[in-house]
């Protein structure tokens, strides 16, 4: 992946949309203001499961956040290299996440239904 390739976050754009400041971004993330301001101008690395949460404070999905066709040039080339919109890594990471969460519901619908039996 060239640099030129790299997704761009918008959740900058999505934070002031919302009247959010930083401060208020970093205390819910339970980080210092400066790191928070590190991570949305892409200066530090985020998680996915820190963009999850942000994406979750912001009330927004995922995909909202990161812009993966910033020219129908890198758009076209990558929907023509990959059926998923999101980089294969990223893909795999996010991936996991989510089929965490699904066993974790799974679990968690086991357990309310023999609380439900019991009853």
């Amino acid at each position: 992946m060239h640099a030129s390739d790299k997704p761009r976050l918008n959740i900058r754009a999505i934070r002031e949309s919302r009247g959010y400041t930083q401060e208020y971004m970093a205390e819910m993330l339970d980080i210092c203001q400066s790191t928070y301001a590190n991570l949305e101008s892409g200066k530090t690395p985020l998680s996915i499961n820190r963009l999850l949460r942000i994406a979750d404070i912001l009330e927004t999905d995922f995909a909202e956040l990161v812009d993966y066709h910033q020219s129908s040039r890198v758009s076209v080339r990558k929907q023509s290299q990959s059926p998923h919109p999101l980089e294969p890594s990223l893909y795999q990471e996010t991936k996991g996440v989510y089929e965490q969460l699904i066993h974790d519901l799974r679990n968690e619908i086991d357990f309310l239904r023999s609380l439900i039996r019991t009853s």
